[in-house]
């Protein structure tokens, strides 16, 4: 258990509070404005992006260094000494583009503009929404603070605070579909579909419905799916189990998910299923 929180009242603390703060814990915030010395053999900076550094480090001559630039030599990053900022040389962060930092946000990526995407943010119509019809809504999943993803349900303690999943759906989408909170309610597409709970709250926009992915795998042992694990050994066997008061553990919205990539990220697209909605 983290040092401090058991002299605070531990778990029963942790449930009531949800969190513990170290009073005695020094803020780590603003190590990226420390001076840095930039008289080392080899630094130099790069008078387009402003970055001092190490073109030795780097693997190259100063001649290729100075022809090249940082963003020109593969392995510059990895020689990175510090940033230029106002005439003063701070340890910041290793940019990604070719402006000088300003210790502001940059939005323009030479990495996208390299590869013929749009090299600042720009919004690209989902195709999957353009055809949504009127009764279609979007999926999206979450998380809270208690589990990791869909690996802690099985840990009892972590469940027995939040074992159920229901579906967060916004009262004025509710009414529209004869949906009241606590409902037994379908989600469905072209994948199929998964019966859930109806959480209807103001928390949520209209038109989404969310379940959160942390609860309802079909194997997460006797505290996370309220059956023993197929294979040997197991929480099943564990005294604390006749304690479990709980039977509801969760509807997992992963198989009507597509498994479908971000065309730019190559990341899974959590956030733009298409699904319908209606009471069973």
């Amino acid at each position: 258990m983290t040092p401090g929180v058991r002299e605070a009242g531990g778990f029963e603390y942790m449930k009531k509070h949800g969190v513990w703060h170290d009073k005695n814990a020094k803020p780590n915030f603003g190590f990226y404005e420390a001076k840095v010395d930039v008289s080392g053999d080899g630094v130099i900076l790069d008078e387009k992006t402003g970055v001092y550094w190490n073109y030795k480090k780097a693997g190259v001559s100063k001649a290729e260094a100075k022809s090249k630039g940082y963003l020109g030599v593969e392995g510059a990053k990895k020689a990175y000494v510090a940033q230029n900022i106002e005439g003063t040389p701070r340890k910041a962060y290793p940019p990604n583009t070719s402006f000088i930092k300003s210790g502001l946000l940059d939005f323009y990526s030479d990495n996208f503009a390299s590869k013929g995407f749009p090299a600042f943010p720009t919004y690209t119509p989902i195709p999957e929404h353009q055809k949504m019809g009127k009764d279609d809504l979007h999926l999206t999943t979450y998380k809270v603070a208690v589990h990791t993803h869909s690996r802690t349900a099985h840990c009892k303690w972590l469940s027995e605070i939040k074992h159920d999943n229901p579906a967060w759906i916004n009262a004025k989408t509710a009414a529209a579909r004869g949906i009241k909170d606590g409902d037994t309610i379908k989600v469905s597409n072209e994948l199929g579909e998964i019966t859930t709970t109806a959480h209807v709250t103001e928390g949520i926009i209209p038109g989404i419905i969310a379940i959160s992915h942390h609860l309802g795998r079909q194997h997460s042992g006797i505290y996370g799916s309220g059956k023993r694990s197929p294979t040997p050994g197991g929480a099943a066997a564990d005294p604390d189990a006749k304690n479990m008061w709980w039977n509801k553990h969760g509807t997992h919205p992963n198989s009507i998910i597509p498994n479908s990539s971000d065309p730019i990220s190559g990341g899974q697209r959590w956030m733009d299923t298409v699904v319908r909605v209606a009471k069973v």
